[in-house]
């Protein structure tokens, strides 16, 4: 260590025991601003890997909407051929209207190949209808009861225009923990819908799922080359991208307003050096007459704001750590299931969020040390050493 780094540390340690309260107080703020930045960035981070691993394991990685659907069958041979692609569904997706017992409800109705409903919702259905068990409980429904589904489109008559609507079995219940999917979604048999809604489809297209779903805008880029104008693709971060960028804009608007924790917490750094530039100033001078220049004392008192920023910073990320350590094991932060796909929000920690916390505090904390540290080297020697 060199010698103004001593002198820096031994300044630092000693004065009167006011001054030392106020180096605890000064020490604990970059601790606890620190360490609640970090677990607030933290939360907000595992809140979204948390989301994201919930929707990547109840929704199709990429979605694919054909325009025209002349030789449907022929692409879904081809998409099982693309490298990155693990499964592939056939998909026709309808608009109608469900009602038991006076209770309406609007619905999505998803047509699949058996198999494919199996795989896919773990049910089994033939003629029947298999729907999401929120979707059950609002309307009261029971495994093995008719229920009336009304197709919106309709007919002519020449009575005028009427709905289509035909009584099916509930075959099946489902759940995904996806609300939609739950809550406003039915399962049929392709063969089963084409009969009762005819061409009235709202989309026909495929599902996919790939085995590394984080590639998805690339496959989606090989797939619009492949498929040349006669498809709409879109992946997973293209159809949940509003819900992520708001969750990311809040999680830097908080992350902004922590920061100022550290900044307020930073003017504790400010008001000790002051006190320990009064405190010194004597010592100062007389190194002063001694050689030392004015750049040396504000290394120096620069140098003892860095030391308790670095301090600080450290027992928070430590603190922080523990904190998230104890919330992951306890799954302390409890949310409702039925609204956040989850019944607890974890904590993960990104390397992004550690490095900018740390970086800032300790920016934030030498520039607060930077006009105490300039005031002690504007100080006159002669006039100090006549007033001692």
């Amino acid at each position: 260590m060199t010698p103004l780094l001593k002198l820096s540390f031994r300044h630092l340690l000693s004065g009167r025991t006011s001054t030392q309260l106020v180096s605890l107080i000064a020490l604990l703020g970059v601790t606890i601003g620190v360490s609640a930045l970090l677990l607030t960035m933290g939360v907000f981070a595992g809140f979204q890997q948390a989301l994201r691993e919930k929707i990547l394991s109840a929704s199709p990685h990429i979605l694919v909407s054909l325009i025209d659907s002349d030789g449907k069958e022929r692409y879904g041979d081809i998409l099982k051929d693309v490298k990155e692609v693990d499964r592939v569904y056939h998909l026709v997706l309808y608009q109608g209207l469900m009602s038991k017992d006076g209770r309406i409800s609007s619905v999505s109705v998803r047509a699949l190949s058996f198999t494919d409903a199996k795989n896919i919702y773990g049910v089994e259905i033939r003629d029947g209808i298999a729907v999401g068990k929120g979707l059950a409980d609002i309307l009261g429904l029971k495994e093995g009861e008719e229920v009336l589904l009304l197709s919106p489109m309709g007919r002519r008559t020449p009575l005028g225009f009427l709905p289509k609507v035909r009584a099916f079995t509930l075959e099946g219940v489902f759940q995904r923990g996806i609300f939609d999917q739950d809550y406003a979604t039915v399962i049929m048999g392709l063969e089963t819908a084409l009969d009762f809604f005819g061409n009235d489809y709202q989309l026909i297209g495929y599902e996919i799922y790939l085995k590394d779903p984080y590639k998805a805008q690339e496959v989606k880029v090989v797939l619009e080359k492949l498929f040349g104008g006669k498809a709409v693709v879109r992946s997973w971060i293209d159809l949940n991208k509003p819900l992520f960028n708001a969750l990311q804009l809040e999680k830097v608007g908080i992350s902004f307003v922590l920061m100022f924790m550290v900044l307020i917490a930073s003017f504790n750094i400010t008001s000790l050096l002051f006190m320990k530039v009064k405190e010194k100033m004597k010592d100062i001078a007389v190194l002063r007459a001694f050689g030392l220049r004015s750049r040396q004392v504000v290394f120096i008192f620069m140098t003892q704001g860095l030391f308790i920023a670095t301090a600080g910073t450290i027992m928070g990320l430590f603190l922080s750590l523990l904190g998230g350590y104890l919330i992951n094991q306890y799954k302390l932060v409890r949310v409702p299931a039925d609204v956040y796909l989850m019944d607890h929000v974890p904590v993960y920690f990104e390397k992004g969020d550690i490095i900018f916390t740390i970086i800032g505090a300790l920016i934030l904390s030498l520039l607060a040390s930077l006009l105490p540290a300039y005031r002690a080297s504007r100080e006159s020697i002669v006039y100090v050493l006549r007033n001692e």
